[in-house]
């Protein structure tokens, strides 16, 4: 009878771990599914927005806008925001002034999504966009 007992206590805590387990890695990893401008795409206007859209909740740490060539302009990062990330499956951001010289602009992220299991995941990466002349 106590063998029984020890039995279904020893089950009644696997199971609900194995179940939380299971949770944690149905979430999927964040991956960029959708941004504006269009990855890879080709914009005749100037840009004064751009949007991330990811395929689960994201906190975003850091967003920049480059040139090909270089220079560079930060759209958002956690350290200037008293160190809190924004959370969403969609960012727009608006920029300062709108990117209109002709070449390959590319837009940079980092993104982290909090599992249930107490780890994390980040995902660092771009998408880039061309302006005709």
């Amino acid at each position: 009878m106590k063998r029984i007992f020890a039995l279904a206590a020893a089950l009644l805590v696997a199971v609900p771990v194995a179940g939380f387990a299971s949770a944690a890695y149905a979430q999927p990893a964040p991956e960029l599914v959708f941004s504006f401008p269009v990855k890879d795409g080709m914009e005749s206007e100037p840009v004064s927005q751009i949007q991330l859209t990811f395929n689960t909740e994201v906190t975003i740490s850091h967003v920049d806008i480059e040139m090909q060539d270089g220079p560079k302009f930060v759209v958002f990062d956690v350290m200037e925001n008293n160190g809190e990330g924004q959370t969403s499956m969609v960012f727009s951001y608006d920029l300062p002034v709108p990117v209109a010289a002709p070449g390959q602009y590319f837009i940079n992220y980092v993104a982290e999504v909090n599992r249930t299991d107490g780890t994390m995941d980040t995902v660092s990466g771009y998408s880039s966009f061309v302006i005709l002349e």
